[in-house]
This record gives C-alpha cells, structure tokens and sequence, in this order.
C-alpha cells in the first residue's frame, strides 16, 4: 500500500523535536564561523532534517518503518494493511508531537506486494513499456529492477522476493515526483492517508497506471501466424519501436498499439497483463479491508461500506470491502488462470479532473456532469483536462500563420481534421 513518504512541517516546534530523547542528532556546522546549518537523525529507517533552525523535513519508508518498529526488521516485501498505516501513523504522530493535518506531502509512494504463479522474472522480460516510454533496467544477482520515469512519476516494476531472499514476490507502484498525479485522490497530507475512502482512490490512480503498461506474451509460437501479423508482433516487442511510432505516427499510436495487444492475445496462451491486474485490484481490496470497529478506534471515521478499486478496464469486477462477507462465485467467462476473482460490485468512478465521485453517472462518464454540479462547474472539469492540449494547438496555428513570410497553413491543413481548421480561424479573426 503506501510505503515512501516525504513531508514537510509546517510550523514545527524545533526545540521539541530536538530535545526527544528518541532522537540522537548529527549536526553539520560552518567551519568558518561554527553555525550550525543542519541537524539530521535516522530512527528505524526514517530521517529528520531540521535545516537552519527552522525547517522540518521527514523522508523515510513507513511499511519498513512499522516493521521495524515492530521487531520484523527494517524491510518491506509482507503486507501493509490500511490498519496497518493508521496505527504506525498514529503512533509516529505521538512519538515525535507531530499533528497530522500540519505534515505536508512533497512525495508519495503506494503500490502493492502480489505472488504470482508466473515466475517474477518472466513477467518483468514481458513488459515493453509504460505510455509508450521504455524502462531502464538495473539487473544484479540481487535485483531485477525496472523503472519509467515520467514527468510527474516514476512507474516501478521490481522483484521482490529477490531483493530479501523471499519467494515469488513482485511489486509494482508508483512514486510521485509531483504531488500533482495524486490530486484526484485529494491527498496533501498526512491526515489524508488517513481516509480510506482516499486510500482507495490511490488504488484505483494505481490501476489506471496499471493498464497503461504494454506486454508480450513469450509463449506465442513461431509458426501458425500470418506475415502481417508477425511483424507487428516483431516490432512490438521493441520498445524503440514504440517511442518512434508515437513521435512519427501520433495519430495513429494508439490504434497500432491496440492492434498489437489484440494479437499478443489472440496467439499468446497467457494474459499476463489481465492476470496480474487482477492480482493487484484484489491485493489492493485485501489491504484495505479493515474491521469497521477497528477504523472507528483508529481513525474516529464509522465509513465501513467501502467498494473495491475500478478495474473495470482490464475486464474483472470489484470486490466489497467493510468486514462483510465475500462472494466466491466464478464470474462470467470462469476464472482465469492465475488469478481469482472474487464479487461482483459495482466499481465507484471518480472524475478525471476533481476527483469527485461520478459513479451515479452513466458508465462512461469521465468527468462531472452537468445534471449533478451544474454547467459551470462541469465545463471547469473539461477545461482542466483540454485547455492544455488546446493552448498547444494555438501557438502552433499561430507560429504557422505569422512566424513565417507567407501563409504556409494551406500546406499543413490538407490532412488535418477540421478541429484545427476552427482553431486556426478563430485565431486569424480574433487577430484581424
């Protein structure tokens, strides 16, 4: 669940956190006139950084944090339920005088621990990519380690159990770079991980992320399939293929790569992509499934009718969490090899750009609608996600219109679709 965290105090009490008897500090001092310009301190796997006498930052693991605290050493690779993360929470608010609502989130790490069948290693040589963007490897006698580096996050996709000398044991998460990939999630503080109905939306930000993720399937024989398709499959395989199709052939990208998934399934004898989603949504639901009474004395919050996360987009139903029982029937089509899939309840959707919950609307809705928060709170939803794409459409209209010594636009606008062509009058008129 969640495992890295960075904070930033506001307004710490400095002469208190230093004086805790818990914390033994190393000071860093000017050699030239012995001001002290850092005080810094690790106590089971979290580090303290007072800077200047007046800043406060904690970094550190809290899964490792909890395990060591809890004499399980200081590793990560079991499971880290919700209950889990409010109890050490709550203690290391206590531990240290720290209020929750006052410890800002600058990084956030969540992802989940699963057991496959399919050997880890098997399923780390089958990924491609993450958003057509390839991973850098680091592979050791230690470690099998692949990482995607995006902007505002970083896809990690490691195993585990190879790390610690476990079993089969693979995790996947994300570690943000920018708060701002969690904001559907309404996560800013450590307060908030303390709300599993947030907890929940970092899961369902997790298996968006998921599903992004290109495979192969190395099971697909080599006979039996026609020239045409064994090239796409050939070419799929590389992730270099990718990053230059999307660049040259934008429009075209996603089709292609929707062709080439198609075709890993249609010949391959395993869904790794389905099978280990699965696997994520259900460990996901398990950890968040705490004992009502249990929530209430933790967190003071009575929410105990909490739904699964949305995997509705790889083809398996979400599970009911709350302490209620769940249902064992198969679902439709069985269940697949690798995986079980467990209830069948109707998965909550949250809007794209606020984050609101939008499952009272129809199934595709990805944004709020005007019929529940009005006209013009729906149209700032849609902003949000367009008025990007859109300004970049603009300055590109407007460098073709008047950075250059003639009219060039009858040379670009033959194949483009009409939506530019309004783009680019609206641009000559507001202008004339």
């Amino acid at each position: 669940m969640v495992d890295f965290i960075k904070l930033r105090v506001v307004k710490p009490d400095i002469q208190r956190i230093r004086s805790n008897p818990l914390l033994e500090w190393d000071l860093t001092a000017s050699e030239r006139t012995g001001e002290v310009k850092e005080y810094t301190v690790k106590f089971h796997g979290i580090t303290f950084k007072i800077t200047n006498n007046k800043y406060l930052n904690i970094s550190g693991s809290i899964h490792k944090f909890w395990n060591s605290l809890h004499g399980q050493g200081e590793q990560n690779y079991n499971d880290f339920r919700f209950e889990d993360l409010t109890g050490v929470i709550i203690e290391f608010c206590k531990m240290f005088d720290l209020i929750p609502d006052s410890c800002i989130l600058e990084n956030l790490e969540f992802g989940v621990n699963v057991s496959p069948t399919i050997p880890a290693n098997e399923i780390l040589l089958s990924v491609i990519n993450h958003k057509g963007k390839h991973f850098e490897l680091r592979q050791t006698k230690k470690q099998d380690f692949h990482e995607c580096t995006h902007f505002q996050y970083y896809i990690k996709f490691y195993d585990k159990g190879l790390q610690y000398d476990q079993c089969n044991i693979l995790r996947f998460e994300i570690k943000t770079r920018k708060m701002e990939v969690v904001r559907p999630a309404n996560i800013e503080t450590l307060s908030d991980l303390l709300n599993p109905e947030k907890i929940e939306r970092l899961g369902a930000i997790l298996m968006t992320n998921f599903n992004e993720l290109l495979f192969y399937d190395y099971t697909i024989p080599d006979n039996g399939i026609n020239a045409r398709e064994r090239l796409i499959l050939i070419q799929g395989q590389n992730p270099t293929y990718w990053e230059t199709y999307k660049k040259t052939n934008k429009d075209n990208y996603y089709k292609k790569r929707q062709r080439f998934k198609d075709l890993v399934r249609k010949h391959g004898t395993r869904d790794i992509q389905e099978i280990f989603g699965l696997l994520i949504s259900q460990k996901w639901n398990e950890l968040l499934k705490t004992n009502p009474k249990t929530l209430q004395e933790l967190t003071g919050v009575a929410q105990s009718d909490i739904t699964g996360i949305d995997t509705s987009s790889i083809g398996s139903v979400s599970v009911k969490l709350s302490g209620r029982d769940q249902s064992t029937d198969t679902p439709p089509g069985g269940i697949i090899p690798g995986a079980e899939v467990q209830g069948a309840e109707p998965p909550r959707r949250y809007c794209l750009s606020c984050g609101r919950d939008i499952s009272n609307q129809r199934a595709n809705s990805k944004f709020c609608s005007p019929k529940f928060v009005g006209e013009q709170n729906a149209h700032r939803c849609r902003n949000i996600d367009s008025n990007p794409r859109n300004r970049i459409k603009y300055m590109q209209e407007r460098e073709k219109i008047f950075l250059t010594l003639f009219d060039t636009s009858p040379f670009y606008v033959k194949n483009r679709k009409l939506n530019n062509l309004n783009i680019k009058k609206r641009i000559t008129t507001n202008l004339q």
